[in-house]
Parts: C-alpha cells; sequence; structure tokens
C-alpha cells in the first residue's frame, strides 16, 4: 500500500481520498463494504498511471459500480462513468482474475458479464495490469480516444469536433499552459504534422488560438477560454 501511495502527488493523493470518502458515504450495502475494503491494486495503478494523467479528475466517476445482471443478482464494475446519454465502464484485468489462471467458469462467466453489459448499452473498455505498467501512455491516449468520441465533451462542442479533435481540446481543455504540436501529438498518439492540421482546424472552430507573439511564428497553442 505505502508503495502505491508513494507514486500519487499530493494533489493525486487529495483528490483520491476526498473521492474515495464521498463515495463510502454515498453507498450502502454490499458496495460500502467493498468501497472500505480498499480498492485492488491493479484498478488503483490504472488511476494513478492513466485515469488521473489522462483526465486529471474524478468528476462523474464511480468504483466498485453496482449494476443489476439479468439473473436479479448484482455485479461490480472497476469504474464507470454512468451518464444520461452514454454508460461507460473500465474493466481493468489482472492475469489471475481475468486471464490463464482462471479457472473455465470464472472465464466464461467474465465473458457473460461484459456481454450482459454490452447488451444493456455500456461501452466497455478492458486494459490490463501489464499494459498499464509497460504502456501507460499508450493506455491514455486509448482513454481519451474513447471519451472523445463517446461524447465526454459538452452537447455544444460534440457536433463540431471530430473525435481525434475532441481528444485534443480534452488534453487542453481548462488548461493554462500552451501546447506545442510535438506535445500534443505524443499525448494523442498521432503525428506531428497531423496534429498541426488539426489545431489549425480547431483554431477555425474557435476552440484553441495560438500561443503566439505578435508577427512570431507559431508554435503552441493555448485552450481559448473566451
Amino acid at each position: 500500500m505505502g508503495k502505491i501511495n508513494d507514486e500519487m502527488s499530493l494533489q493525486l493523493r487529495d483528490a483520491y481520498e476526498k473521492w474515495m470518502a464521498l463515495q463510502i458515504k454515498s453507498s450502502t450495502g454490499d458496495r460500502r463494504l467493498r468501497l472500505q475494503k480498499g480498492l485492488s491494486f491493479s484498478l488503483k495503478k490504472f488511476i494513478i498511471h492513466v485515469l488521473w494523467s489522462a483526465v486529471g479528475s474524478f468528476e462523474g466517476w464511480f468504483a466498485e459500480y453496482e449494476v443489476m445482471d439479468y439473473k436479479d443478482g448484482y455485479r461490480y464494475l472497476d469504474l464507470a462513468k454512468p451518464s444520461t446519454g452514454i454508460k461507460i465502464c473500465i474493466e481493468v484485468d489482472d492475469k489471475g482474475t481475468h486471464g490463464h489462471n482462471a479457472d473455465s467458469y470464472k472465464f466464461s462467466d467474465d465473458r457473460f458479464r461484459q456481454n450482459d453489459l454490452i447488451i444493456d448499452d455500456w461501452k466497455v473498455l478492458r486494459f490490463s495490469l501489464q499494459s498499464i505498467l509497460e504502456q501507460p501512455r499508450r493506455c491514455q491516449q486509448q482513454l481519451m480516444h474513447a471519451l472523445a468520441k463517446w461524447g465526454n465533451e459538452s452537447q455544444i462542442a460534440q457536433p463540431l469536433l471530430s473525435p481525434t479533435e475532441l481528444a485534443i481540446f480534452k488534453l487542453i481543455e481548462n488548461k493554462t499552459k500552451a501546447y506545442s504540436p510535438i506535445s500534443i501529438a505524443q499525448a494523442v498518439g498521432i503525428h506531428r504534422h497531423t496534429a498541426v492540421k488539426y489545431l489549425k482546424s480547431l483554431v477555425e472552430k474557435g476552440k484553441v488560438i495560438p500561443d503566439v507573439k505578435t508577427g512570431g511564428p507559431i508554435r503552441r497553442y493555448r485552450c481559448n477560454k473566451g
């Protein structure tokens, strides 16, 4: 536990503790007991290295989210972002419980579980612990693209922006610093020239503005807060 806590910045630790305290306070029954027990090692790693790095907020997210299955029982999603329009589920797979070490019943039940979620209109993303530890940047990029495509942005922004534009806008939205095309390309997982193309489109749509001195070349962009 101490090792994971050491990986958290003060800002992340404060936000995480407040988020967990609020969830425990507002939950009941088995979900409350699961939250009080603490999140799994794999899920904490995802929160530290992927969710917080990509989104920077826990707003709208729920851990150990309770849903009813088709047997009138309850299942618990690792992370969920249930909204009126789009319901997003994130599952973090520990090899021991979801992979080769799982017995045949658990393996099959896990597939039924995911199928039930999809039938019930959940958007499901799955990440392995190995990919979180070894490829956190790729996990962040995939999460940002998914959130953008599935309408994580405001209703005003959705019709105007493509999924890639939404991913870029999500990266710089509400940030005070300016970003270079190279830094955006690396964060979103696209080529630098492609990033420039989308940034120019976002400028035309009024979502970002060039961060440039009068008469100087455009090297960085920032969110248009106006």
